[in-house]
């Protein structure tokens, strides 16, 4: 070992317990030996105490090596024990081998000591190795079924989200600016947003969703999230940003650095149990012959032990009460910082508070547009006739509903072999678009559309889906999946995809 090896040794005889620890460092072994010589000391330092190896005689007084066999095994059943005893009978030897002892040595054989428990240490590193290779596989497979569990439920989610997101959108849209009817259907809204979040949350533990990255200004995206976040914060925590001059570019999904904030600032609310303060701050450094954006998470809460530091990017970890935290949150950030080929850093002391620190390469280019349609957004009409082939028939009943509102003529089928009949049906007026999900039952989406074509070649088509991108990429559709509308969208972001694809004639 290249520290030094902690041994408890149960010996009441000081003599002969000096004997072997000169012996032991002899042989080579640097040793910290605390000796107890009853079995309530020895409980003691077995409960209380760090060891690495327990070294016992086999017969004291008041105390026999078999009745402190039993006791390690209870407390510490990792730990190796080797009796060592000047009288040991065969009988007792193979008594206490079969009982858990890892060696026994006599005393007038002392030169096997060093030899055993060298090969005992060694043995009990080799458990452990394959014990961590076990723990780490175990969750290897819990993240796995959990990955698939995330995009099994994505689907039926999403159609719900695009549900409750098209009339919270509509209600916005009916109500004047400053009522308390607006200010519910805004919380519905901003209730939405935060539910679709949470499902980009999810997808990152499946590996199954492919990032939309652009060039963006890490500072449009910080100043953007702020009204966000501050509304995550009770009373007792004020959130404080500071913004670096200039534009900070890189290249990210806005989505995957928005969680990341969020994360990072509820983490930090939670580690603040009076009155506190959360700081966010953006800037620029050359590191390493790179050039880097970072961007900081700091608060003055409890802070955090070693302990706690070492296992917090583990999935499932969590320090919080039970039902207060998935232990997910500092995995999936770290995660997404990775997937920017970025490195997320954390400084932290107990009652000292922590700063999370995040590095992302410096980006070149023209960022990109950094608002987002709102749910309120105007919907835009027109007269075409469209066909809409969707599972869902609440979410299929609503939308056509508020297309045919809006001036459409509207088809409606709730599979593929329907949409195909729908479609024959009408082949003296045929639909100019078909809005149609990617995974449709008895015919999929695209098998659907590549016959429609046969008959229709100039036919436009939009593909929506709440699945996965690897479960889309399953049906034939190639990576990255730009002209597929993702759901949960909503009428404004439907409508101008419509008038994207049917542009209206001069």
């Amino acid at each position: 070992m290249s520290r030094q090896i902690r041994i408890l040794h149960l010996e009441d005889d000081p003599l002969d317990a000096e004997l072997i620890a000169c012996r032991l460092s002899a042989d080579g072994l640097d040793c910290h030996i605390e000796r107890v010589d009853s079995e309530a000391g020895f409980l003691k330092a077995l409960e209380h105490g760090s060891v690495d190896l327990v070294l016992a005689d086999f017969s004291l007084p008041g105390c026999d090596g078999i009745e402190a066999l039993r006791l390690a095994k209870q407390v510490k059943p990792d730990v190796p024990f080797l009796i060592v005893s000047g009288v040991i009978g065969e009988d007792a030897a193979v008594d206490s081998l079969r009982n858990g002892a890892t060696d026994y040595i006599l005393k007038d054989r002392i030169s096997r000591l060093a030899p055993a428990v060298r090969r005992a240490l060694d043995d009990a590193a080799l458990l452990r190795d394959r014990k961590s290779l076990g723990e780490q596989l175990t969750r290897a497979q819990k993240l796995e079924i959990f990955g698939e569990l995330a995009g099994g439920v994505a689907h039926d989610y999403n159609n719900i989200l695009t549900i409750i997101m098209a009339n919270s959108g509509l209600l916005m849209a009916g109500l004047d600016e400053g009522t308390k009817l607006r200010k519910h259907a805004s919380q519905i809204e901003y209730a939405c947003a935060q539910a679709a979040s949470l499902t980009r949350q999810l997808l990152v533990f499946s590996r199954d969703r492919e990032r939309d990255a652009a060039v963006l200004d890490l500072n449009g995206i910080v100043k953007n999230a702020e009204s966000m976040l501050a509304r995550l914060l009770s009373e007792n925590v004020e959130l404080a940003v500071s913004i670096a001059d200039g534009p900070l570019l890189v290249t990210v999904d806005r989505g995957d650095i928005e969680q990341v904030l969020i994360n990072l600032v509820v983490n930090a609310r939670d580690a603040i149990h009076t009155r506190g303060t959360i700081r966010i701050e953006t800037g620029s450094i050359r590191k390493g012959g790179r050039n880097l954006v970072f961007f900081n998470v700091q608060d003055n809460g409890g802070g955090m032990t070693r302990e706690v530091k070492e296992r917090l990017f583990e999935p499932f970890f969590t320090t919080k009460p039970e039902g207060s935290g998935t232990g997910l949150g500092l995995a999936t950030c770290r995660r997404l910082i990775q997937s920017m080929h970025g490195q997320i850093a954390v400084e932290s002391r107990p009652r000292r508070g922590t700063r999370f620190r995040i590095f992302l390469p410096a980006a070149n280019g023209v960022v990109v547009s950094q608002n987002e349609v709102p749910a309120s957004a105007e919907m835009l009409r027109g007269s075409e006739k469209i066909l809409i082939v969707e599972d869902n028939h609440m979410l299929r009943d609503m939308i056509a509903a508020q297309l045919e509102e809006l001036g459409y003529r509207v088809l409606q089928a709730s599979n593929g072999i329907e949409g195909l009949d729908v479609f024959a049906e009408h082949k003296s007026d045929p639909p100019v678009l078909v809005i149609a999900d990617v995974a449709l039952p008895l015919l999929s989406g695209r098998e659907m559309v590549r016959l429609l074509r046969r008959v229709s070649p100039g036919l436009k088509i939009l593909h929506t889906s709440g699945h996965t991108d690897q479960t889309i990429a399953a049906f034939g559709f190639p990576l990255p999946l730009g002209d597929v509308l993702r759901k949960p969208f909503t009428l404004a972001e439907l409508t101008r995809r419509i008038r994207e694809i049917l542009p209206l004639a001069k």
